[in-house]
């Protein structure tokens, strides 16, 4: 007999069982998408990570590249100079220094 009131209050109520049900199935699919989500987004964090320390480590190298180039521009302001003055030392000889300078700058 209780049985029975049971399922006929079921019979009455079927709508409101669809809906649960509907909404169960919803919650779960949307419960799933949600943690697949998250394990996406750990593994892109993680990928940040590597990714920072990559950029890390890619600034060091060209730091030193910069100050590698500042070197070189260093020496080659040097190389300059002295040629600048060599020019002026050759510049102020006379023709027979001039001679004297490249016959024994380079001999024969």
């Amino acid at each position: 007999m209780l049985l029975n009131r049971f399922f006929n209050s079921l019979e009455k109520q079927w709508l409101a069982i669809v809906v649960l049900a509907i909404w169960f199935f919803v919650y779960n699919a949307n419960k799933e998408k949600t943690n697949m989500l998250l394990e996406q987004t750990t593994i892109l964090e993680g990928k940040i990570n590597i990714l920072e320390v990559k950029a890390i480590q890619y600034t060091k190298i060209i730091d030193s590249l910069s100050r590698t180039d500042s070197l070189i521009v260093n020496r080659v302001k040097i190389i300059k100079e002295k040629e600048y003055v060599q020019i002026k030392v050759i510049d102020s000889l006379p023709i027979s220094g001039l001679q004297q300078f490249f016959s024994e700058r380079y001999p024969e």
